[in-house]
């Protein structure tokens, strides 16, 4: 059996960096076979395409990988919801069987499929990504337009199994506020021989879920859970850095 590792990129295809703020195991979503970028960073889900990289590293500069996925597929909320919920739609694409699972079903699940419909506001599902209202709607549905899914990515959540980060030479790929992706180009292939190396050398061979997030339902007191998610909430408004 192979060892899945991450592709070489080609000419076209983009490196994005931004800080997971609020790792909640929500944004993203890593669970039921399928890592799904759902409800945070509109402006990384409005000009993603397949084969981009998306690497989501810890707050400050020490360059931890949180997580690490390969666009696989992108998708409007519209499709999205449908594939959620229609389990035909899901049947006729075997790698999305479980993405029902995404929908939650109450204030203590991750799911990230939280929105009923995409042509007009809804009151929101109640999860645990706490979102919810108008302001919510538009920047996850009508600013970000689209869901990225992959079935191939790395999880590590809060470093529990691995704790892999960049070399200090690669630190400039880490972003202040918002996100960055035009200046990474220098840095792509680097990315993709320095994460490859560190899946060889820790014996990794499979895609899929290798940590837990840094908050779980259950176990954070929901001040902490409200001040995290307002700072990610407040990140998300800025578009690309540089």
């Amino acid at each position: 059996m192979s060892t899945k590792m991450l592709d070489d990129l080609s000419s076209t295809e983009r490196l994005f960096t931004y800080k997971v703020k609020d790792d909640f195991g929500t944004a993203p979503n890593p669970f039921a076979g399928v890592c799904t970028l759902a409800i945070c960073k509109p402006a990384i889900r409005r000009v993603a395409k397949q084969g981009d990289l998306i690497v989501g590293l810890t707050p400050g500069r020490d360059g931890r990988i949180v997580y690490c996925m390969q666009v696989m597929d992108k998708k409007p909320w519209k499709e999205y919801i449908e594939l959620c919920s229609n389990k035909a739609a899901r049947l006729a694409q075997p790698e999305y069987t479980n993405l029902n699972k995404k929908i939650p079903k109450s204030d203590q699940d991750q799911g990230d499929c939280i929105w009923r419909d995409a042509a007009a506001y809804q009151e929101a599902r109640p999860s645990y990504s706490g979102h919810g209202g108008t302001h919510h709607f538009w920047k996850d549905v009508l600013n970000g337009q689209n869901v990225l899914l992959s079935t191939k990515f790395w999880y590590f959540g809060k470093g529990d199994q691995f704790d892999i980060r960049l070399p200090e030479d690669l630190k400039l790929i880490i972003p202040g506020r918002g996100h960055q992706s035009n200046a990474n180009h220098n840095f792509r292939d680097y990315f993709v021989r320095f994460f490859n190396e560190e899946l060889h050398t820790r014996s990794i061979n499979e895609y899929g879920v290798y940590g837990t997030p840094q908050f779980i339902p259950g176990s954070t007191d929901k001040s902490t859970c409200a001040h995290w998610k307002a700072i990610q909430n407040e990140d998300d408004q800025f578009e690309e850095e540089k």
